[in-house]
């Protein structure tokens, strides 16, 4: 197996060839090098784009495995032979246009998001098909395919208003203007991810059946996110504020809906769209918690920080990747369900949050 650099990845030396800055649209990071690896470094940095199955750029790519900055290579039609591996089923479902699929996916959506749907996709579907296509085939690398969809929704963000923290941001805004209204905002969240962390289990139950190649690893997915929504209700306790007293958006009632839908007829996008659920990486501290210790209560971000660190312990984020190593090979249809659920689930998010900061007058 052959991993690749995502494209937009750049390394800038610093002056005297001790460390490097990697840099891209999501993150950077400086690196420092010993003496004794300065020597591999360099050439696998030299061949990082132009020859990535060199010997030093896989190296150099496997040091830096935690982090999202490399995708899958598609393997050869053989090197899937001879495994137990879920077959790829027929699926008849019409992703030409966000409405198309919506009408033939059979999951229950809301009126507001149906108003809310865009006329037309907007990521650029063959880049990303390119990217796991079996060469010789008109089948797809699952591995490949959601390597790669992984890094292209971060990159994807890193231009939308949310991607660049424009939330975050507003929190702090609204926290320094009133604090009051900044509290009622982290309790809508925390709805939110109390709602998600309280049916994301039963949404992945049917998968126990339609994917069982790799039951014992989604059942031991559901068992370590069993109980989660008590770091939610911990978070509200210590707001003094009453969880019913927020609503469910209809957006995050989508996307356990769809998640559920997808564990019983694509294993590939119920497999990727795990990542929508859990970070990509995992940083410091959960950004939300960061908000929040900023406040005049901020023993309330304890929930958030025993999640994130349950998850960032357990490497829920490598989960996507791990399940769909039980992938045979798939078919179009899937794959492009995959890439058009992210575009359409990211989508109604990202209009969530910005009708949330228009609700509490964040400007």
């Amino acid at each position: 197996m052959f991993y690749a650099p995502y494209e937009k990845l750049s390394i800038n030396w610093d002056t005297n060839h001790q460390s490097f800055m990697l840099s891209l649209p999501w993150m950077s990071m400086e690196v420092d090098v010993t003496e004794e690896d300065k020597e591999w470094v360099e050439d696998g940095i030299r061949n990082l784009q132009s020859n990535s199955q060199n010997l030093n750029v896989q190296r150099f790519i496997q040091e830096l495995k935690d982090y999202p900055v490399f995708y899958i290579q598609p393997r050869s039609l053989a090197s899937f032979k001879g495994k137990d591996l879920q077959p790829c089923t027929e699926l008849t479902i019409d992703c030409s246009t966000p409405a198309a699929l919506v009408s033939t996916f059979g999951c229950e959506i809301a009126k507001e998001l149906q108003e809310d749907l865009p006329s037309a996709w907007t990521w650029d579907r063959e880049r990303i098909l390119d990217k796991a296509r079996i060469e010789g085939t008109d089948l797809y690398d699952p591995m490949s395919l959601v390597s790669y969809l992984i890094c292209y929704r971060l990159d994807w963000e890193s231009v939308t208003w949310s991607g660049q923290d424009g939330f975050g941001q507003s929190l702090e805004r609204l926290l320094k203007k009133d604090e009051k209204k900044f509290f009622e905002a982290i309790g809508w969240i925390s709805r939110q991810s109390w709602y998600v962390t309280t049916e994301s289990c039963k949404a992945m139950e049917p998968a126990l059946t339609f994917f069982s190649t790799a039951k014992d690893l989604i059942n031991h997915f559901i068992c370590d996110e069993a109980g989660h929504y008590k770091f939610m209700e911990q978070v509200f306790d210590d707001l003094g504020l009453d969880k019913d007293a927020f609503a469910t958006g209809a957006a995050t009632k989508w996307m356990l809906a769809s998640h559920a839908r997808t564990a019983v007829i694509s294993p590939l996008a119920f497999s990727g769209m795990i990542n929508l659920f859990e970070a990509a990486y995992y940083e410091g501290q959960d950004p939300i918690s960061r908000t929040i210790k900023l406040s005049s209560k901020p023993h309330a971000a304890r929930g958030y920080d025993l999640h994130y660190k349950i998850n960032q312990e357990h490497r829920h984020c490598d989960m996507p990747l791990l399940l769909s190593s039980h992938l045979a090979p798939q078919r179009h249809s899937h794959a492009a369900l995959t890439i058009c659920l992210f575009e359409l689930t990211l989508h109604f998010l990202d209009q969530m949050e910005k009708r949330l900061a228009q609700t509490f007058e964040i400007h």
